[in-house]
Parts: C-alpha cells; structure tokens; sequence
C-alpha cells in the first residue's frame, strides 16, 4: 500500500500530508485526529515504506537506521555513536529506567539562547533553561513517532496498542523521574512539561520526549506551541483506543512485504534534512529560500546532482497520484486534487473567467487564466494571521497555466528536463518557448484587462515551495501589493531569473553537442555563460556579497574553507531570509575578505594576513589564516625613502 494524495494543497508524503491537512497538533482532539487520518493516507504500511524508501528504517530489520545519511541525531546517541559532552552523569538521574531510555541534550548554543526574542532564536532555541529530551534504547520503528504506537501491529509488526500504552506510561515514569532527581528542576511535577512534536510537525525521525521546566520557559516555549502535544494527551488516546474490544487487523506481513520491492526508493543522495521524507520536502530544507536566479540555478544542480533528478521525482508524484504513468500526462480527477491541471484539461471551470480568456488573444489555445479563491481575492490587504500567506498577493492576481500536461511541465524545477533528468538542446528550447510565450500572453492579459497597472510582477513557485503540483505563474499588479506578497517574497521566483538559468543551460548544451568532448566544453560553457556564484553572508547584522571563488581562497582547512564545502549543511545558523549568519564583527570580517580578494587578483602575493587592527588580527587567526603584524620598520623605511625622495628634489632645485 503507498501514500493516497487527497487534497489541493500538492503534498508527495504522509508527512507533508500530515503537517498540512492538521497544521496544529497540541491537544487530545488533534491527536486523534491524526491517527485517523495515517489510515485515511495509507496507514503504518505506506508510512513504513516512506520511511524505509527516505533511508529512516532498515527495510528488513525494521530498525531506524544510525548511519549519516540520513543523521538520525536520537538514533545515534541511544546506539551510543554520538556521544554529548557532560551527559553521563545525567543519566544516573533516571536510576532503574537507565537500561531502556537514554536523557539527550539541545545544542550548546540553543541552550544558551533559551529566553532570546532575536527571530534568528525563536524555534531554535531551548524551549526552557532546562529543557532535555528522553529516547529510548528500543530502535523498532514502532517507537520512532507516538503517531504509530501500537498501530505497527497491523501490519504483522510491533506490539498492539495495550502493550503501546504500558510502554508510554514507563516513558512517562522515566522523565518525571530524571526531573526528580536533578538538581535545579522544580520537584513538583506540574511543573514539569512534557511534550511530543507529532509525525509531520517534528524534525527529527526517532522518538523524543521534550522534559522542560516550566517555571523558567523562554520564547520558543510559546513559538512551539502548536505542535507541542502533551504527553498525556497521547496517553488519553490510547487509553481509549486500548479500551475498544476489537483487535488489530493484519494488513499485510513483513514477508509479503519482502516480496514487494518498493517503486518508489529515493537517490541515494537523500539526506532527509530536518526530518523530510520526500523530495519536496528536502529540496525545501536545503534551499529554504528560492527567489532569483542563484537559488534556483542552485535548485537544479541539487535536484540532479544530489537526487537522481527525474528519475526519482517522477516516482514520488506519480506513488501521490499527479502522474498517469502510463501516459506521462497529469492526472485531472478529484484525488488528488490538481487544480491547475483540471482547469488546464477542461475539467472544471472558474465562475466568470470565460470572459477573461479572451484577453489572452492569441494565446488562448495553449494558456489558461486562473483566479484564485473569492475569499482570498477579497482578504489581499488584509492583515490578520489567518490570511497573511493564503490570500491573493494583490488587489489584481491572476495565475496563468499551460494546456500541455507532460508531467515535466508540471513545475519549473523540471523544466528543459526530460524523463531520464538530461537537460538536452530540444528540451531546454522548448521550456524556454513555453516560458516566453507565458510571458507574452501575461503582458497581453494585463493590456487588455482594466484597471491594471503597467507595473507587473512575474512569479514561479518553486517545486516543494509550491502547493499545487502543475504549472502556475503568479500575475501580480506591483502598484497595488498586499501582506502576502511580502509574506512570500522568500520564494517568489521571477520569470526573468528562471528564464536566464534555461538560457545558460541551453547554451551549454547547445556547445557541448557540436564537441567532441562534450563533458568539457559543457563545463567550459558554464563557466563562461555563468558568472562566478555570489553568495550573501549576514554578518553580525551586515549582509555582505561575497563570490565563492573568493571564499575558497581561504586557507585549507580553515573556517571558511570548511563553510564552503558545506553550504548546504542544516548545521549553519541561517537568518530569516535564509543567508548563514556569522555573529562576527563586520569591519574585521570585511578587511579579511579583501585579503582574499586580493589573493583572488594577484595569486602569487603573500599569503599570510597584515593587518595593523588588532581586532582582524584576532578574528583571522580564530578563523585559521596565518596572521602577521606588519612591522614598524616598514614604515620606518617608507619614511625614509620618502625624506630621500624630497632631499634629491630640493638638491636638483639648488
């Protein structure tokens, strides 16, 4: 059994399902909620298989997996891989609970962070001063997340939900009794919060308990909120579940199971980056902001180089249903839901848009104008929570689509891109078609339609920034923009930027066919098309633009030579635009890149950093350069020469 897409809202997993369809899970009735609807999307089989296919479970094992890709950070300290500094004498504090359940600390510098308000802090920080986690030592899947407990037993795995319970209990009795016996916590146990973050709201794929000292909770206690779910909560749950009198039902076996090798396995690339367990969700991990040509020049490279590109998307949409595989094309029913495609296919249409389908003139047979909801149109300006990111981004929005529904048009991640993932001359000519003429026939709308302005933005989402799996370009009036267009600036990807990135990777293709090396010439055509990358750096509070070539003139193994090779790492402190923020002083940090700078201009000078501050002294050498003072005597000698420069002048006057 395999994931069942139901809705318009584009999720490719149980999880992305999970978190969309119950976007808040903190109490009894989401709870419940939530376990209903793992069956409604496939039940504990399909979840297993995203999990054994994301590299979380151990196919024939059924253990989570400890390994480093995916960094199961839980998994590893309970096997005893991953060892935290100063945790062994913490674990004393649960006295007989030690041989099943392991205590876990936050990150040194989320600890520190507890009762910061800077946004960069807020859900990242601890939840409390004293905040601790509680795993447990048993590594079965059925233990990874409280959404499954005691409902691995339908498919032949784990214990029932009885059995469930009683282990829930003992986890409890575990985490009141670490609180009881350290010192500092409040020895009340109401005052001791006990929390679990749902399959879809966590960010880590194996079981933790949050142990927070409620008298003490700091800024991301109340950010966290919504995805908080008390213990006791679950408890409730299957207490009442434990009190049904009808036994589990066996789906299916672990060896019927064996005998059905999943379709659906993702690249062996898949880092499963805070938890995610599908493509969409990765690609947003590793690039949480995609708004101009950079990032998505960037998303491209990720997708094919990292991900197996089309060769392991196509699965992932078509296990969700957006894909008829036997014919390539989007689906058009009802689940799941593809909005767009439907409208693209003449399968439903939008009240009162007939008429705006002739401003689209001549391009009217291959484009579609869509609109978006009468609630979200009438709510573009407003300012309050629940429609800030769902209404229109403007007093004027419309959406173009295409009527040409092969499933690599879906999005402009695959643009240019055929099934097996290459970017070849045919392919790439005709994206580039289809997204010129969508651009004509915007500009045509736009002009034929009143009361638009003559300022209007042009936008593609991203795949897994997206929310409807087939082509969608935001028209948006710019003179008239509301809250959600600036909620959604991160991802607004203009058409110009995606546009110039097909442009290069046409013309590198376009040389390496007429190569007879073409490897190196495709190379070679990229470096010339592509300007070296720019990368912004937050550094404390200054955003500064640097080129990765730059970077890398840094020396091996230095700070910033390690930052380099690991862009990409969920380990990087981001700011809320999703630059790396280093909390370092800008004037030093700013002297020391024009010291690469110049290395980047004349190689062959010194290598070692002169600085005359103390403060780029220090901060250079923290970082790993090789620091040198200049010395006094070069200026001693610079005065000297210029005193003997001015004697000679005055002699030839006299």
């Amino acid at each position: 059994m395999s994931f069942v897409g139901l809705d318009e809202n584009g999720a490719t997993s149980i999880r992305a399902a999970m978190k969309l369809r119950i976007p808040r899970i903190n109490e009894v009735s989401h709870f419940r909620e939530a376990r209903r609807l793992l069956q409604e999307l496939g039940g504990c089989e399909a979840l297993r298989e995203e999990l054994v296919n994301a590299g979380f479970v151990d196919g024939d094992s059924g253990e989570l997996t400890s390994g480093q890709s995916p960094f199961n950070v839980f998994v590893r300290v309970a096997k005893g891989l991953l060892k935290q500094a100063n945790m062994e004498p913490e674990q004393e504090a649960l006295g007989r609970f030690q041989s099943k359940f392991t205590i876990c600390c936050n990150r040194a510098e989320n600890d520190l962070h507890w009762d910061s308000d800077d946004p960069q802090w807020v859900k990242r920080a601890s939840m409390s001063r004293r905040h601790r986690f509680l795993t447990t030592k048993d590594l079965h899947w059925q233990w990874f997340n409280p959404l499954v407990f005691g409902m691995v037993s339908e498919i032949g795995e784990g214990c029932d939900v009885r059995q469930a319970l009683e282990e829930l209990e003992e986890m409890k009795s575990a985490a009141l009794t670490y609180a009881k016996n350290s010192p500092g916590w409040p020895k009340d146990p109401t005052d001791i919060g006990l929390y679990v973050n749902i399959f879809g709201h966590n960010n880590v794929n194996s079981l933790f308990i949050h142990i927070l000292d409620l008298t003490v909770t700091g800024p991301s206690f109340a950010a966290q909120t919504y995805k908080n779910c008390p213990l006791d909560a679950v408890l409730k749950v299957l207490q009442e579940e434990a009190q049904d009198t009808k036994m589990p039902r066996i789906i299916s076996t672990a060896g019927e199971r064996k005998a059905r090798s999943s379709l659906f396995e993702l690249s062996g690339g898949f880092r499963g980056t805070g938890g995610a367990t599908s493509l969409k969700e990765e690609l947003v991990e590793r690039v949480p902001v995609l708004c101009d040509a950079g990032s998505f020049r960037e998303v491209r490279r990720i997708f094919r180089e990292d991900y197996g590109g089309c060769k392991a998307l196509k699965p992932e949409l078509a296990n969700a249903g957006f894909i008829d595989v036997s014919t390539g094309l989007l689906t058009t029913g009802t689940k799941p839901f593809n909005l767009f495609a439907r409208i693209a296919a003449g399968e439903m249409e939008q009240p009162g848009m007939m008429e705006e389908q002739v401003a689209l003139q001549g391009f009217s047979s291959s484009v579609c104008v869509c609109r978006n909801k009468p609630e979200n149109d009438a709510h573009w300006d407003s300012d309050a929570e629940e429609w800030i990111g769902k209404a229109s981004m403007s007093a004027r929005h419309r959406f173009l689509t295409t009527k040409d529904l092969r499933w690599t048009y879906f999005n402009a991640l695959t643009l240019g891109m055929n099934d097996a993932g290459d970017a070849d001359v045919a392919s790439l000519s005709a994206a580039i078609q289809l997204v010129e003429d969508l651009k004509a026939a915007a500009m045509a709308y736009v002009t034929d339609m009143q009361g638009w302005s003559d300022k209007v933005g042009l936008y593609f989402h991203v795949f897994g920034h997206n929310s409807v799996n087939s082509l969608h370009l935001h028209v948006v009036d710019m003179s008239s923009v509301g809250p959600t267009f600036h909620k959604l600036s991160y991802k607004n990807c203009s058409l110009n930027a995606v546009l110039k990135v097909l442009r290069e990777e046409l013309a590198a293709a376009k040389a390496a066919e007429s190569s007879q090396h073409p490897k190196d010439l495709l190379a070679k055509a990229a470096t010339i098309e592509e300007p070296d990358v720019i990368q912004e750096l937050n550094v404390g509070g200054a955003v500064v633009a640097v080129s990765l070539a730059t970077l890398r003139r840094a020396p091996p193994n230095s700070f910033l030579s390690v930052m380099v090779e690991n862009l990409d790492s969920p380990t990087l402190v981001r700011d809320s635009r999703g630059r790396i923020f280093l909390d370092f002083p800008p004037a030093p940090f700013n002297q020391i890149l024009n010291h690469l700078r110049m290395q980047h201009l004349q190689p062959d000078s010194a290598q070692v950093l002169q600085s005359a501050d103390e403060d780029t002294r220090l901060l250079g050498k923290s970082l790993g350069f090789a620091v040198q003072q200049p010395s006094s005597n070069y200026f001693l000698l610079g005065a000297a020469v210029a005193v003997a420069a001015l004697c000679l002048v005055l002699s030839k006057r006299t």
